[in-house]
């Protein structure tokens, strides 16, 4: 760990000195403090739950540098819980969010990297939140929804692009995306040590101004700590056909075929689409899509997922807002024979938030969970909770 912590932070301080040279700074602080209570905080079968309750806090900064060709942001974060009553539930999680952008004439480019180690709690039960990065249609995998005993998630993960301008109607797109996700314990069938890395080509063509089609060639490698029984390569094409006006709404739909070979020697070739907007609607701001994905797990296996996120705000007046949130999934083994128990998964809140004041906010919400995994002998697990929270945040006059 203090290897990687070492790595991560000599390549910050590296890309922190280049971008540093002829840039404008801006230090963006958000720090969230308050109450939160939560029923049954672990999400365990009826009969089983605990009950917490106690103060949380959230802060990061933003250190953001521009040039005339390059954007560069790093933005370290912690978060921390206390239950007085329960206090071997307690945890403090440390995130680490890097971004380089460069455009230039013909070549546009981007790189991020992401740390987080955190409580398996929160990492394996997400709330409905989206964050900070999430583009439309990204999948979004990995969690397995089992809390057997208290564990730590360690998860790293570097995301290049590069977009090359053949002409005003034609450009090519490189991709990659590599993650490594380790647990302090690992558990079959909970959480098991995995990594995973994709490789893209695309040709994208544009219609008009506004619309386009990229045609795009995946290649993935997943390799799962489970005896080797996890370990496959991916092969797949989609095609998306994505819309994005001047009033900033943008819409997308995209479907294709992955197939998935196992070192077992069996394969299987299931298939992915999605589909989403997200626009502002007068004083609402809508995100929506819904994605089937492939990709390992922390369950130990390579599932398909169906999933669907919504976020909607609507500010009632100029200091007023409210806040609706849904997260719904559904998670099966893409092999036919499996012992895996597929798993259904929803959250979702609604909440008020007010500023008192330009830098300051009250926020107040209630979030409801449910998991169920299918031919299970117990009944659907529930969670309900409540959060009251202060934030603090300077108003950021972006350049």
């Amino acid at each position: 760990m203090r290897t990687q912590m070492r790595t991560a932070s000599a390549i910050v301080a590296t890309l922190t000195s280049v971008a540093a040279f002829g840039a404008d700074w801006e230090f963006n602080p958000r720090v969230e403090a308050g109450y939160l209570y939560d029923d049954n905080f672990r999400l365990t079968s009826p009969g089983t739950e605990i009950t917490v309750q106690g103060p949380l806090a959230d802060a990061q900064l933003e250190l953001r540098a521009l040039t005339p060709k390059t954007e560069f942001s790093f933005t370290p974060r912690v978060r921390a819980t206390y239950f007085p009553d329960e206090q071997d539930l307690d945890s403090v999680d440390y995130f680490g969010l890097l971004d380089w952008r460069y455009e230039g004439q013909r070549i546009d480019a981007r790189i991020r990297g992401e740390y987080a180690e955190q409580d398996i709690v929160n990492s394996e039960q997400p709330d409905a939140e989206l964050p900070g990065g999430v583009g439309l249609g990204d999948p979004d995998l990995g969690d397995s929804g089992r809390v057997l005993v208290p564990n730590r998630r360690t998860r790293e993960a570097v995301r290049p692009i590069m977009t090359w301008e053949m002409s005003q109607k034609r450009a090519l797109e490189f991709g990659a995306n590599f993650v490594n996700v380790t647990f302090d314990q690992q558990f079959p069938g909970a959480q098991v040590d995995y990594r995973s890395g994709d490789v893209t080509a695309g040709l994208l063509t544009r219609f008009s101004e506004i619309s386009s089609l990229m045609v795009r060639f995946r290649g993935a490698r997943y390799d799962i700590n489970t005896f080797g029984v996890g370990d496959s390569d991916s092969y797949g094409a989609e095609v998306e056909w994505k819309r994005r006006t001047a009033a900033e709404v943008e819409t997308f739909v995209r479907a294709g075929v992955q197939e998935v070979k196992f070192d077992t020697g069996t394969s299987e070739t299931p298939w992915v689409a999605a589909a989403g907007v997200e626009m502002p609607i007068g004083r609402n701001q809508l995100f929506a899509d819904l994605v089937r994905s492939v990709g390992p797990s922390s369950a130990g296996i390579v599932v398909a997922r169906d999933q669907v996120r919504v976020r909607w705000t609507r500010d009632i007046t100029p200091r007023l807002a409210l806040l609706l949130g849904l997260r719904g999934s559904h998670d099966e083994d893409i092999r036919e024979l499996s012992a895996y128990r597929p798993r259904s998964y929803a959250t979702g809140d609604v909440g008020m938030r007010w500023h008192w004041q330009e830098e300051f906010s009250l926020r107040a919400s209630y979030e409801y969970t449910w998991q169920k995994f299918d031919d299970a002998l117990t009944d659907p697990a529930t969670s309900s909770g409540i959060s009251i929270t202060v934030l603090y945040q300077p108003l950021q006059r972006r350049r």
